[in-house]
């Protein structure tokens, strides 16, 4: 919903100004999936809304449930006939997490990850953004589970930092007590390291958290698995983190996909732990392990004894270090594994 031209909507069709608390109560409150839902709007009023300014820029093409019923993925039509992927994740009985797309495949072709197999169509807009978050809201209320939708992350499709002007204007969205009301440290935004928006976003959003998307501690395996690394080289993103934390002084989490043979082994983790130690205090920075989602790739996982040694080699250089937990493998809606096909198209 792009809450100012609906705004302006109701101001054209003669409706006093309370009407907009009236819509934006039942959008943002209660998950209305229909402008037929919010009955104290006089029908009139109803009808050309829905007719002009529908409450999703977004459409549901199909959503796919894991087995466990602890992750939901959908594909969503946008009005350019793109599509894009998002995920729904229940991390514990009560709380859920949206990852949330930010582009239409990427440019960054990082070599694990599905989604830069896509190559870049374009950016979403703030409006097509935040609709996935709003879509998911309206989805848990028409299935009724249980809890509550209170964690957004940008890691989805898409480089975050590469439609900067798009996701700032989301998030301002996003965080608004009028409109979505997310508390800003139940967001969180991952780069894969665009060097020169890392220290302009700990200004602007001092208080949502930051990840980045690492995978290497050296310039040479780094540049052969993120591409990016040729443009912000580790030297220049250590630096970018260093003006991070001097401005905002929030913690960092490190994204690391570990890969069999590649990235996994004990002269990896420690070449991490140098890399680490250049950027900042010890405290701010949390190494979050991911073991490898299989895609159209030829990349493998590695071990799980393999990623417990690696998480063990963090911990005794200092750093603060978790095994992630993947969240709908089943349906390949787990990290890295984002990709619209041919078929879906």
């Amino acid at each position: 919903m792009d809450a100012v031209q609906v705004q302006a909507a109701l101001t054209a069709l003669g409706q006093p100004k309370f009407r907009w608390d009236q819509v934006r109560q039942a959008v943002f409150g209660q998950a209305v999936s229909s402008y037929d839902e919010i009955t104290v709007l006089p029908a009139e009023t109803r009808r050309a809304l829905a007719e002009k300014f529908p409450l999703l820029s977004v459409r549901e093409r199909r959503v796919d449930v894991s087995g466990d019923g602890r992750a939901h993925k959908a594909l969503l039509d946008l009005a350019d006939g793109r599509i894009v992927e998002t995920v729904l994740l229940r991390p514990s009985p009560t709380r859920w997490t949206t990852c949330i797309s930010s582009q239409v495949g990427c440019a960054v072709a990082c070599t694990f990850c599905a989604t830069g197999l896509m190559g870049l169509t374009r950016s979403l807009t703030p409006e097509e953004i935040t609709d996935q978050v709003l879509f998911w809201r309206q989805y848990m209320m028409k299935k009724a589970l249980p809890g509550r939708l209170d964690n957004v992350v940008y890691m989805g499709m898409g480089e975050p930092f590469a439609c900067y002007d798009q996701v700032s204007t989301s998030l301002k969205i996003l965080i608004d007590q009028k409109q979505f009301g997310i508390g800003a440290r139940h967001i969180s935004v991952s780069t894969s390291g665009v060097a020169p928006k890392i220290a302009l976003f700990g200004r602007d959003f001092p208080q949502v958290n930051l990840a980045i998307s690492l995978h290497a501690g050296t310039d040479e395996l780094r540049t052969r698995l993120v591409p990016m690394n040729k443009a912000f080289n580790l030297a220049a993103l250590a630096q970018a983190l260093r003006d991070y934390i001097q401005s905002a002084n929030r913690k960092i989490f490190f994204e690391y996909v570990l890969l069999k043979g590649e990235n996994d082994r004990p002269e990896d983790a420690d070449a991490l732990v140098r890399w680490l130690d250049g950027v900042g205090p010890k405290e701010l920075l949390h190494v979050n392990l991911i073991v490898f989602n299989q895609t159209n790739t030829p990349h493998q996982p590695t071990d799980e004894n393999d990623a417990r040694v690696f998480q063990q080699r963090m911990l005794a250089g200092g750093y603060k270090s978790t095994v992630r937990q993947n969240l709908g493998r089943d349906i390949d809606g787990a990290c890295g594994q984002l990709v619209v096909l041919e078929k879906d198209q």
